[in-house]
């Protein structure tokens, strides 16, 4: 079960966001940017920290011109349960985002 708390970092607060669900087996984490802000195309950093430190993941993408979300996603199988922090950075600008959720039970689907 996931419990979504969202936190907003200024000067983000005004336009970007990031909201994480749980759908089946995967957790989706989307970066919301306002289309007006994303003239040029922007490339963001979602850094994932589990709760350990041990099952931290970091990944890039490449967000369009005039386009406004991007998303990562991570199986539940197998992720330790715990607080989750998703943090995503726009490479260009620096501007940041993050929200944390709460993770029960991943690896219980590992056990034998």
């Amino acid at each position: 079960m996931v419990r979504r708390i969202a936190t907003l970092l200024l000067p983000a607060a005004l336009f970007a966001h990031v909201v994480c669900e749980q759908r089946a087996e995967r957790i989706y984490c989307t970066y919301y940017i306002d289309r007006s802000d994303n003239t040029e195309g922007v490339t963001v950093e979602f850094h994932w920290h589990s709760p350990s430190g041990r099952d931290d993941r970091i990944k890039y993408f490449w967000v369009p011109p005039m386009h406004g979300s991007v998303y990562d996603y991570r199986f539940v199988p197998g992720r330790e349960s715990g607080t989750w922090r998703v943090v995503v950075r726009e490479m260009e600008t620096n501007r940041s985002a993050e929200t944390t959720f709460d993770l029960e039970g991943g690896e219980e689907f590992f056990e034998e």
